[in-house]
């Protein structure tokens, strides 16, 4: 059986966060909106402008900065309090899990305002719920999909490129895990086959982020908002997410999971540690050199990390691959999502041959070609 699933609305362009109240008209009246204390700074005064012109309450309350149980349970408890209609989490990750989760325990609807574009979180059906240590405790599943994602570009570019670089390393990885899931026969997020149409997103958001990713960060370096800008934004923040829900996830990820436990690597980020999955799955692939070699070039354009190093390990120690590779290839892993068989071995020794590609691969000299 196929399924597909997504968010009810997407919005994108300059200055939506000027619009909120009339967007959000018709889903209630009482908002409870978390976000971060930077992130309250930036947005406050305007989208309460915008929920008053309109007649709605926007009621605040600060993240605490954890997608944790006791920051849910927190929340749930203000919420009530509140009267809270709907639940609208503000920032990145970490915040967007913790209003799914809450709109999912208290059967709210959920509104989604990324201010970056550093992952797919925002239209991604689960939450990474995170333990008191900042350890991965477990990944929920929501019953469906946010209400709407208001995406305001202006805000995006305003960003570190570093955010939006990591995002199109998330972006692109979708095409080579949902091939992968296509190929196994492996379920997706719902339970369902992969979706044929997932398949084509997949490289659709692959050939959006080769095609204006350079340009688009050039955009945020100058902090402006261009035409490049919106598609990448779009491929990263929606069509990611539709393709990972809905097309599968395999190595990629579960590498990214996997080197995340080692404790030098924990300030990457989630698009950066899975961009690097990439290569290692591609090496899992046996794909031709040329074409890691490509894509390492194209990482260097957009500044991607390409190696362990860069990725914050100071020194290769291979008892930390060694277990490293022992999480990734836990039980019910995406890993075994690959149409072949894998184990720790062969994962930990595809973890050492990536690095090695890219210390040997060299810095571009110009945009040319790209892998297909």
């Amino acid at each position: 059986m196929n399924i597909f699933g997504s968010p009810s609305r997407y919005y994108q362009g300059r200055g939506i966060l000027n619009q909120m109240g009339e967007i959000l008209n018709l889903l209630g009246n009482r908002f409870f909106i978390l976000a971060d204390e930077i992130v309250l700074s930036l947005v406050r005064d305007t989208i309460t402008d915008s929920m008053e012109r309109s007649g709605k309450i926007p009621v605040w309350e600060v993240f605490r900065g954890e997608c944790s149980y006791p920051e849910i349970h927190r929340l749930r408890s203000k919420a009530g309090e509140a009267g809270a209609q709907v639940i609208v989490g503000i920032g990145g990750g970490k915040a967007m899990d913790t209003a799914k989760a809450l709109g999912q325990r208290l059967n709210l609807p959920v509104v989604i305002v990324p201010t970056i574009a550093a992952s797919d979180a925002a239209s991604t059906h689960v939450a990474v719920i995170y333990d008191e240590n900042h350890a991965k405790k477990e990944v929920l599943s929501m019953r469906e999909g946010v209400s709407f994602i208001l995406v305001d570009s202006e805000m995006i570019a305003q960003a570190p490129a570093r955010f939006l670089s990591a995002g199109m390393g998330d972006a692109l990885s979708k095409k080579f895990e949902a091939e992968a899931c296509w190929k196994s026969g492996a379920k997706n997020l719902f339970g369902g086959k992969p979706s044929f149409i997932a398949l084509r997103m997949g490289q659709l958001a692959y050939d959006i982020v080769r095609e204006y990713g350079e340009e688009a960060k050039k955009s945020v370096d100058r902090k402006e908002v261009s035409p490049a800008l919106e598609k990448v934004i779009e491929a990263n923040l929606l069509l990611s997410g539709l393709v990972g829900a809905n097309g599968g996830i395999a190595a990629a990820h579960a590498i990214q999971g996997g080197l995340s436990i080692i404790e030098e690597m924990r300030l990457s980020l989630h698009g950066e540690l899975v961009a690097f999955g990439v290569l290692v799955q591609l090496i899992l692939e046996n794909r031709e050199s040329d074409f890691i070699n490509d894509l390492i070039r194209f990482y260097r354009l957009i500044g991607l990390p390409a190696t362990l190093e860069e990725l914050g390990l100071s020194k290769v120690n291979l008892k930390e691959i060694e277990r490293a590779a022992a999480k990734i290839c836990e039980s019910g892993s995406y890993v075994y999502n690959m149409p072949f068989k894998v184990n720790e071995h062969v994962v930990a020794n595809a973890i050492l041959k990536a690095n090695c590609f890219s210390k040997i691969n060299p810095a571009p000299t110009a945009s040319g070609g790209r892998a297909g």
